[in-house]
């Protein structure tokens, strides 16, 4: 069976008096007014609500259009009812659904992302119940929600078909007809359109992969990584193309190695309906912050948020420097350290002013290392090459000179050494890379240098993911004085023993003391010995 066939098979479930249909799509203002007065019908509205109710009650009565009954609608039923109401009929049954209740309930210039922000947290949370949306979250979350749909289905809703409306026929290839004198009825151009049309895609939508029944359970974990989500979605509007559906197919991907169940539909179609709405957010976000405050609770918002900023920004620094390259975590708990300090992030101009000074950070620090993470690394490495070696010998320094003018060659043996333990670097490997630098002329096993190189190498091996960062060895803390200096020390003590009235000990005194008390802990031990031995003599 042909697309075409199918099609008009589907089309036959549907009875419709194209007579009144068509009278209804071309009537004014006026003339559905009254048709509304006779019918008994609210006449309130503009001309397409107007039109939709006159539709629902004299063309469709026989249909369910109530909120229960939209969402019970099969999706054939779905496309040949919004093809009669002459709205887009092309998309998933979900928003389909959607359209067709914002149709038949919403004027679009009362309902937008624009002014969706004045709304309370009840009537956004009766709007999720219409338009079979999750109904937790707080305020702002709803309002994203409510905003991705509204803007996935701009202009879907509303307004007709303006071919409906003039009484016009649309040309198409196989809607080609001989001449003549009678005007066709705009209704014929409604029903071939169900009937010849084949639905388009929806833009941006990369198509699934599967849908099994692991669904379900990788939903409950996108669910519990809500935060992580958000987090991502915002690192991918800074950069990412948002109409591109390549680049967001790349981006869904990059998902699934963080491991999101990808694999399931269920989860891409949610990860796409919460990107519709981050897009949305950011939009409100990017508009809050070039205006003047709204309310009085945004203006003292704004006025805690410059009160707090300098606490905000030390907490961003501490956060950076805790998750390192994890600028998806480090999102989340600049976004939980923002809650701590009473920051309303319910509102757009608070919620952005906040993101966007995160944003900023992250892209200074990415400037300072020349958004080059080679570079990044191996200048972290060298800082704790040199670190604290102000009274190092001139050998040693030599030593630590000769690593840096040769970085890339030392990164590379640290590779090599990391790779084939795989991503272990313990004693064995420690000694391995002294060994193989001391064969190459270094005197890589000096006391002041040894321990250098191999924490400048253990950041290296974790910096490329070889290494967790506890892992990497840490530089001794001890202090090492030379005889001299122990010498006037132990003098500065005898003084200061003297001067309070005490005799300093001597070495020899010293030497006594430990003797006598090494030789009671030996005959401790031999007595222990023998009361074990007079025991097994006992029992036997």
């Amino acid at each position: 069976m042909s697309v075409t066939q199918r099609q008009e098979s589907r089309c036959t479930s549907l009875t419709v008096d194209s007579e009144i249909l068509n009278s209804l799509f071309q009537a004014k203002l006026a003339e559905l007014r009254d048709l509304a007065i006779e019918h008994d019908i609210p006449k309130t509205g503009n001309v397409e609500q107007l039109r939709a109710k006159l539709i629902g009650k004299l063309v469709l009565s026989h249909i369910d259009l109530s909120d229960s009954g939209i969402k019970s609608m099969q999706n054939n039923d779905l496309t040949e009812v919004l093809g009669i109401f002459g709205i887009k009929k092309s998309g998933s049954k979900k928003s389909k659904m959607q359209r067709l209740w914002l149709h038949l309930n919403e004027d679009p210039k009362k309902l937008n992302v624009s002014n969706i922000g004045e709304m309370t947290r009840e009537e956004l949370h009766a709007y999720c119940v219409s338009l079979d949306l999750p109904r937790s979250g707080t305020k702002n979350v709803l309002m994203g929600r409510v905003a991705g749909v509204l803007s996935s289905e701009e202009k879907g809703w509303g307004k007709v078909k303006k071919s409906l409306r003039t009484g016009k026929k649309e040309a198409t290839p196989n809607n080609i007809a001989a001449p003549t004198n009678e005007p066709a009825p705009a209704i014929d151009d409604a029903a071939e359109e169900v009937v010849m049309v084949v639905e388009e895609p929806e833009p941006i939508i990369p198509s699934p992969i599967t849908l099994d029944e692991g669904g379900s359970e990788s939903l409950v974990k996108l669910e519990s990584r809500r935060a992580e989500l958000t987090s991502h979605l915002r690192e991918f509007l800074l950069i990412g193309k948002e109409q591109d559906e390549e680049d967001i197919s790349a981006f869904i991907e990059d998902l699934g190695r963080l491991g999101f169940g990808i694999q399931h539909a269920v989860v891409r179609d949610r990860i796409l309906d919460e990107l519709q709405q981050m897009i949305a957010l950011k939009h409100q976000e990017d508009s809050a912050r070039s205006t003047l405050p709204g309310s009085w609770r945004e203006k003292q918002a704004l006025r805690h948020l410059e009160d707090v900023r300098p606490k905000l920004l030390d907490d961003l620094d501490i956060i950076l420097e805790k998750r390192g390259g994890d600028i998806a975590a480090a999102r989340v708990d600049f976004e939980k350290s923002a809650l701590e300090l009473k920051l309303d992030l319910e509102l757009a101009a608070i919620s952005g002013r906040v993101h966007g000074l995160f944003d900023l950070q992250v892209s200074l620090r990415a400037s300072e290392s020349e958004m080059d993470p080679v570079t990044s690394r191996r200048q972290r490495a060298l800082e704790m090459l040199y670190r604290g070696t102000r009274d190092s010998s001139k050998e040693a320094i030599e030593q630590l000179n000769k690593v840096e003018v040769q970085i890339e060659a030392f990164e590379r043996v640290v590779e090599t050494i990391v790779r084939r333990s795989e991503g272990a670097f313990g004693p064995t490997e420690h000694a391995l890379l002294i060994r193989f630098l001391e064969r190459r002329g270094w005197d890589a096993n000096q006391t002041e240098v040894r321990p250098r190189l191999l924490a400048a190498a253990g950041i290296l091996a974790a910096e490329m993911g070889y290494l967790d960062v506890a892992d990497i060895p840490s530089l001794p803390t001890t202090i090492s004085l030379d005889n001299e200096k122990v010498s006037e020390v132990l003098e500065s003590m005898r003084e200061v023993l003297t001067e309070m009235g005490r005799t300093p000990p001597t070495v020899e005194s010293a030497i006594e003391d430990k003797e006598e008390h090494s030789d009671a802990r030996v005959k401790a031990k031999l007595d222990a010995a023998d009361a074990l031995l007079r025991k097994l003599n006992h029992s036997d």
